[in-house]
């Protein structure tokens, strides 16, 4: 009787530590070859894309991407949530304490009004007025912010500044309406006519216009002479003191080989 009770003791244990290890393991996804990614919705397109193809050529590992914005994407890094975090900002003094940040490209910030919007070219005075005090521009008198957390949102109000060097950053709050998703600033902003909202570059479409800004305009070569001032970059974050799977630092490998950074520039962004 005794050692039926060391057995089933020693069975328990053995499960038990099974649970406790599947608990841990389960933050980087249910087997070795899934790989969990959160974070920035600008991103996020970009990380599909390169999902898309990288899954196509190893088909034992799949890519599991969710947008939840950038802030989101950096905690679920630091605690183990996901192995790799997406950022459409530089990561803070704070964050780099925990997390290695890996830059894969630079993308700009494009400024959206509706098609049938009169405005082709806006000043960043304008732009800073508007958002900050709700002062018009033409027909447009709705301003689109993004959520905080936001990378996008960081990087636009960092950039926008008023003639005397101000910028929106400094601003405890800023007029207009939020969204939380770049998908749903196309959506507001292609609706209506008075409104002006931003984007990243590489998910601009032909459902709304992108407006020059103080006669620049945000395409490729602009930012990459750095004319075009509205620009940020896209970063990756892991954590140091985590062993990466091997499926993830396969996609890193990937992100940067030369058909990774091939997929990234026809994305419209600048590696």
């Amino acid at each position: 009787m005794k050692g039926k009770k060391i057995l089933m003791f020693a069975m328990v244990c053995v499960i038990a530590a099974g649970i406790c290890a599947a608990a841990f393991t389960g933050c980087f996804g249910s087997d070795a070859n899934e790989v969990i990614i959160t974070g920035s919705t600008s991103v996020t397109p970009l990380m599909e894309k390169l999902a898309e193809a990288f899954e196509a050529k190893n088909g034992d590992v799949t890519i599991l991407i969710t947008g939840s914005g950038s802030s989101q994407g950096i905690a679920d890094a630091q605690k183990g949530a996901c192995e790799i975090g997406m950022s459409s900002r530089v990561l803070k003094a704070e964050e780099l304490e925990t997390l290695e940040s890996i830059e894969i490209c630079k993308d700009g910030i494009a400024i959206i009004v509706n098609k049938d919007c009169e405005l082709t070219d806006v000043t960043s005075d304008q732009v800073y007025n508007l958002y900050a005090n709700g002062t018009a521009i033409g027909s447009v008198n709705t301003p689109v912010n993004r959520s905080n957390g936001s990378g996008t949102r960081d990087g636009f109000n960092e950039l926008i500044k008023n003639s005397e060097g101000n910028s929106l950053k400094e601003l405890k709050e800023l007029k207009g309406e939020t969204q939380d998703q770049t998908g749903s600033v196309i959506e507001r902003v292609a609706g209506a006519k008075n409104v002006m909202g931003y984007i990243s570059l590489g998910s601009l479409n032909d459902r709304v216009k992108a407006v020059t800004l103080d006669g620049v305009a945000a395409t490729v070569e602009n930012i990459k002479s750095g004319d075009y001032k509205l620009q940020r970059p896209f970063v990756l974050a892991v954590k140091k003191d985590a062993e990466l799977s091997d499926a993830a630092k396969r996609f890193l490998d990937f992100i940067q080989s030369e058909e990774g950074k091939k997929i990234i520039a026809d994305f419209g962004c600048i590696v």
